[in-house]
């Protein structure tokens, strides 16, 4: 019985310490009532963990160019669900990427879409 007790006082302790772990996955710094799609040269595709990441040079209406970075969810899932590998986007691809913007402006997005430049769309998922 005391065994019992110490592990199920190990687990509750473990469990309530993770629950703020899933915070990070909180959508509260974007604009979830807006989809914003921005069309530029690609930088920089980095496929790796936690998120793939798109950097785009992007022209603003005034012909200045614009940094902006597209975040995705994480590789495998993208590429169990959505077909994506490392060669799904390569730098110089012009593309169209569109999604929820961070609420305090900042050119960030949190990606639902990309159009590559064959026309193909590719889902976030």
């Amino acid at each position: 019985m005391k065994t019992f007790v110490v592990c199920l006082t190990i687990i509750l302790g473990v469990l309530l310490v993770s629950g703020p772990l899933l915070a990070h996955h909180g959508e509260a710094n974007y604009d979830t009532t807006k989809i914003v799609s921005v069309k530029g040269t690609v930088t920089e595709f980095k496929f790796v963990n936690p998120h793939v990441e798109v950097s785009l040079d992007v022209k603003n209406e005034t012909g200045a160019v614009e940094k902006w970075v597209a975040e995705a969810r994480s590789p495998a899932m993208l590429a169990r669900y959505g077909s994506w590998d490392k060669n799904t986007i390569k730098t110089g691809d012009v593309i169209t990427a569109s999604g929820h913007r961070t609420k305090n402006g900042t050119n960030f997005l949190r990606l639902t879409t990309i159009v590559l430049a064959d026309g193909r769309e590719m889902a976030n998922l």
